[in-house]
């Protein structure tokens, strides 16, 4: 009897060995995900947090009894040819029936710009980690298999228009300073000057020629004699050279107008005492919740990372594609991409950080996100507000 019952725990044992090791060679159990490194490559921060998170998602799934949808994912790790002129456009994209989706880890608009126009119109998704400044829209729609975990720039103008909101009564002095030879910065100007004006605040708009120096100052003191003597707020759309200039000049003038940057805050601005920016990333680190994130992977495998929200976008971005797979009809023997292209512009609660982010369909990426308003304080980026902002459909101009 004996002998009997060890045969048959010994064939249970078999058998479940042989349908362990048929799931581990059977490709159309697995489904594969390309991966796009940041531009510093794998072996360096933050390429590294990225690869150990990947490999965080990649046990958690085969550990869950399910998968997804009853398949595991694989994250091939692609590398990018730093030395070529256009790496993007030498990554060789094998994309076959079991790859699910591409994503890239870039966050350089370069690299992110040339993977859409070689992707746009195709069946794969390709998932961008950042995005904020690369358009995924044609003809005012956004492309059907392009996805961005970043708010496109124009978020910056209902950001500061909600801060406005937030901080300032209706009849609070605000100028808008753009050039109207620069494409990009007059479109913005006009779509904050909309906003400020539909929020019940009668904005001023000057426009000035950013080729000549000599403009700036000249707005700067016709700003500051603007209506009296009562200081007002000024948003600038000049670029870098332009808010520099007009900043200095109130300097100059030691005015107390307060001088708001539509642009992206990097460290060339740490010098500009009291400049406030706009910014979807920048506190991150420090204010997004993704402290949480590092301890989850360290309390449930054991692995570290040092750059807590380069994880927390592998998670935001896995979770969006397991979210948009599992929403196909189950059984799903091989996927249908139509459908999944269709699942990934509508799916909701994607953890990130502190934030659960909901896909607009109108946009193909988040319908909001968190704006951490900075102002330069001691050569550094101090917080002063968060604000929840929408993000806003494209519009290629006024």
């Amino acid at each position: 009897m004996r002998k009997i019952f060890a045969s048959i725990v010994i064939v249970l044992c078999l058998s479940n060995f042989a349908f362990c090791a048929q799931r581990e060679i059977n490709h159309d159990w697995v489904w594969n995900v390309l991966v796009i490194p940041p531009l510093t490559g794998w072996e360096n921060e933050p390429g590294k947090s990225i690869s150990t998170a990947l490999k965080w998602c990649e046990a958690e799934i085969s550990d869950s009894g399910t998968g997804v949808a009853g398949h595991d994912l694989k994250f091939i790790r692609l590398n990018l040819n730093v030395s070529s002129d256009n790496p993007a456009r030498d990554l060789n994209l094998q994309v076959n029936d079991h790859t699910a989706a591409i994503m890239s880890f870039s966050l350089s608009p370069e690299i992110d710009r040339v993977l859409v126009s070689r992707l746009a119109g195709r069946e794969i998704p390709l998932m961008l980690a950042g995005g904020e400044n690369v358009l995924i829209d044609f003809a005012g729609r956004p492309f059907p298999n392009i996805f961005a975990l970043d708010l496109f720039r124009d978020y910056r103008c209902n950001a500061f228009t909600e801060y406005a909101k937030r901080i300032y009564k209706p009849d609070k002095r605000i100028a808008l300073a753009a050039s109207r030879f620069t494409v990009n910065q007059e479109r913005e100007a006009k779509i904050c000057y909309n906003m400020l004006d539909n929020a019940g605040f009668m904005p001023m708009p000057y426009w000035a020629d950013a080729s000549a120096r000599d403009s700036f100052s000249m707005m700067a003191e016709e700003i500051e004699s603007y209506e009296g003597e009562q200081a007002g707020v000024i948003i600038s759309f000049m670029g870098s050279m332009g808010a520099r200039e007009i900043w200095r000049n109130f300097m100059r003038l030691r005015s107390n107008w307060r001088l708001w940057n539509c642009a992206e805050p990097d460290p060339s601005y740490l010098s500009c005492k009291g400049m406030i920016f706009a910014d979807q990333n920048i506190s991150l680190a420090s204010a997004g919740g993704f402290l949480e994130t590092k301890r989850q992977l360290w309390r449930t495998r054991a692995m570290q990372v040092n750059n807590s929200v380069a994880a927390g976008r592998v998670i935001a971005l896995t979770e969006w594609l397991k979210k948009a797979i599992e929403l196909i009809p189950q059984p799903v023997d091989r996927l249908n991409y139509s459908l999944l292209l269709r699942n990934l512009e509508r799916v909701n609660s994607i953890p990130f950080g502190n934030q659960n982010l909901n896909i607009s369909s109108r946009l193909h990426r988040p319908s909001q996100r968190n704006v951490f308003i900075v102002e330069v304080r001691n050569r550094r980026y101090d917080n002063l507000d968060i604000v929840n902002v929408l993000g806003l459909v494209y519009v290629p101009g006024y």
